[in-house]
C-alpha cells in the first residue's frame, strides 16, 4: 500500500511539475508575443470623422489580424523575443508575410494615437516648423491631402521627419512604413492617415476625398508634437553626448612622411582612391542607416547627417582624408597582430602600383569585416578617427575665412566672399570655396593650402596640397600664412601635385 501511495504521489508530483513547465512556456510565449495597441477611446468617439461600425470593425478585425498573424508568423520562423519597432527598422531581413502584418501592427499602434476625440490646434516647435517649411498651415494641409489623393489603391499618406531634420509628406503602398530600410526617402514618422477602403468605406464610400478632408477634425496634435520633440530632442541629446566625447579625448596623429605618402599614393594611382571611397560610402550607408539620406532635389547631398551635431556630418569626409586613412591603417594593423602575428600587416609604403592596388582591396575587406566595432561611437578608433576629421574641417574653413580675408585687404573689402559651408553642393560638386568680384566680373574659385612652392623653368609647383584633381572654377587659390598664390588657368597634374605655367599666376599676395 505503502509502495502503491508513492507512487502515486510521484506521479501526482510529475504531473504538477509537467503543468507548471507547461504553464511557463506558455507564459514565455506570450510575453514574447508582440502586443495590442489599446484602443484610447470609445469606438463612437471619433463621429466627425469615422462612425463607430467602421472603428469596430477596423481595429477589431483588420488591426488584430494583422498582430494575430505576425505572431503566428514570428513563432515559426523561431525568431524569439522581438521589438515591433525594431523589426520595421529591419524589415529587409523578413519575408513578405512579417513586412505586411508588421506593418499593419505598426501602422495602426500609431494611428490610433495619432486620432482624438477633442478637437486640438497645432501649437510649438512643430507648428513653427511647418509654417517656415511651408509657408503656412493651409499650403501644409494641401499638400497633404494632394499627395493622400494621389495614392492609387491601398496605402497611408505620411508626415515624416528626415534624417536631414526636415518635414516631408509621403506616401506609402500597403503596409509599408517610412521608418522600413527598403523604403527610399523615408523618415520618422510623426503624423499618418490609413487610405485603405476598410479604413473609410462603410461610412463614406467611394467619396474617398471626403475622408480625408474630415481627417483634421481629429488629428491629436499633443501626440504628434511629442513624437517631433521626442526625436529631434534624443538626437540633439545624442549629439551633444557625442562631441564632449569627442573633445575631451586626445586624437592620436600619425606621422607626417606616413600622410604624405598615402597623398601621393592616392593622388597618382586614381584606383585606389576610387575604390578606397566607394568602399567607405557603402559602409558607412549600411552603419549609420538612420542617419543616412540620399541626394534629393532640394540640392542636399547624399551621406550621413545629424551624427555629432544637426546636419550634414564630417564622417563623409572619411574618403578623402589622408590623416584618417592612416588612422584606420594603423587600428586595423593592431587588430590584425593580435589576431594572427604571422600575418602581413597592410602597408602601401615603399610598394609599387599593382602592389598598393592588392593592399587597397584587401584593407577594404578588413574595414567591411570590422565596420561594426570601427564605427561603434563607444570605439576609440571611431572616436579618433572623428576628432581627425572635425579637426581638418575646422582648419580647412579657417583657412578659406584667412583667404577670403587676405584677398580683401588686397583688392578692396568686398571682393572675396567665402560661400558654402560642409555639404553645401557648390562645394561638393563643384569646389567653389569663395566667389571674387574684379571690375565688375564674378570668379569662382577652390582655396587649398600648400607646403613648398617650387619653380623649375616655366612652371610652378605646389606640394602638400591635399586633394589633387581639376576643379571646374574659375581660378584655384593656395595659401600658406599671409602669402595667397592665385591662378587663372588650369593646371597639370604630375606626381601627384599641382603644376601651373607662371603665367598662369594672377596675383601673388604676400
Amino acid at each position: 500500500m505503502n509502495k502503491l501511495e508513492q507512487k502515486i504521489e510521484q506521479l501526482e508530483k510529475q504531473i504538477t511539475e509537467t503543468h507548471i513547465q507547461e504553464e511557463t512556456k506558455l507564459l514565455i510565449t506570450e510575453m514574447k508575443k508582440i502586443g495590442i495597441e489599446k484602443l484610447p477611446y470609445s469606438y463612437s468617439a471619433l463621429k466627425g470623422f469615422i462612425d463607430a461600425e467602421t472603428m469596430n470593425f477596423h481595429y477589431n478585425k483588420h488591426y488584430k489580424g494583422y498582430v494575430d498573424k505576425l505572431n503566428d508568423a514570428l513563432s515559426k520562423k523561431k525568431y524569439g523575443d522581438l521589438d515591433l519597432e525594431k523589426i520595421i527598422k529591419s524589415i529587409s531581413k523578413y519575408d513578405k508575410t512579417i513586412r505586411n502584418n508588421a506593418g499593419g501592427a505598426f501602422n495602426h499602434a500609431l494611428f490610433w494615437n495619432m486620432l482624438s476625440p477633442k478637437p486640438m490646434k497645432l501649437k510649438g516647435e512643430l507648428e513653427e516648423k511647418i509654417k517656415k517649411q511651408y509657408k503656412n498651415f493651409n499650403n501644409f494641409k494641401k499638400e497633404f491631402e494632394t499627395i493622400a489623393k494621389e495614392r492609387f489603391g491601398s496605402g497611408w499618406v505620411w508626415l515624416v521627419l528626415t534624417s536631414q531634420n526636415k518635414l516631408k509628406i509621403m506616401s506609402t503602398p500597403n503596409q509599408d512604413n517610412p521608418l522600413m530600410n527598403v523604403i527610399e526617402g523615408g523618415g520618422f514618422p510623426l503624423l499618418g492617415l490609413d487610405l485603405w477602403e476598410h479604413a473609410y468605406y462603410l461610412k463614406y464610400r467611394n467619396k474617398r476625398d471626403e475622408y480625408i478632408a474630415n481627417f483634421w477634425k481629429v488629428v491629436n496634435w499633443d501626440f504628434v508634437s511629442k513624437m517631433y520633440e521626442m526625436k529631434t530632442e534624443t538626437k540633439l541629446a545624442e549629439s551633444i553626448k557625442f562631441k564632449q566625447i569627442l573633445s575631451e579625448g586626445k586624437s592620436e596623429k600619425c606621422s607626417s612622411e606616413f600622410v604624405e605618402a598615402v597623398r601621393v599614393m592616392f593622388n597618382v594611382n586614381k584606383k585606389i582612391k576610387y575604390e578606397y571611397s566607394a568602399n567607405i560610402n557603402n559602409v558607412l550607408r549600411e552603419v549609420f542607416r538612420e542617419n543616412w539620406a540620399e541626394r534629393d532635389n532640394q540640392g542636399n547631398m547624399a551621406g550621413v547627417y545629424n551624427l555629432e551635431s544637426p546636419g550634414r556630418s564630417v564622417v563623409n569626409k572619411l574618403n578623402t582624408n589622408y590623416n584618417a586613412f592612416c588612422i584606420l591603417v594603423n587600428d586595423i594593423n593592431k587588430v590584425i597582430k593580435s589576431i594572427d602575428p604571422k600575418k602581413p600587416l597592410i602597408d602601401f609604403v615603399g610598394k609599387t602600383p599593382g602592389e598598393q592596388l592588392a593592399e587597397i582591396t584587401r584593407f577594404n575587406k578588413a574595414i567591411d569585416h570590422f565596420k561594426f566595432r570601427i564605427f561603434d561611437k563607444e570605439s576609440s578608433t571611431f572616436q579618433n578617427l572623428m576628432r581627425t576629421l572635425i579637426d581638418t574641417d575646422s582648419a580647412g574653413e579657417k583657412r578659406e575665412e584667412i583667404t577670403v580675408a587676405i584677398i580683401n585687404r588686397f583688392l578692396g573689402a568686398g571682393s572675396a566672399v567665402k560661400t558654402g559651408g560642409l555639404g553645401d553642393e557648390e562645394d561638393m560638386t563643384k569646389g567653389i570655396d569663395a566667389k571674387i568680384t574684379v571690375d565688375g566680373k564674378e570668379y569662382t574659385a577652390q582655396i587649398k593650402g600648400f607646403k613648398d612652392r617650387i619653380e623649375k623653368g616655366d612652371k610652378i609647383i605646389l606640394t602638400g596640397t591635399g586633394n589633387v584633381k581639376q576643379y571646374s572654377t574659375d581660378w584655384m587659390i593656395f595659401q600658406k600664412g599671409k602669402n595667397v598664390l592665385i591662378f587663372n588657368k588650369k593646371p597639370n597634374i604630375i606626381g601627384g601635385n599641382f603644376v601651373f605655367p607662371k603665367d598662369a599666376l594672377l596675383y601673388d599676395i604676400k
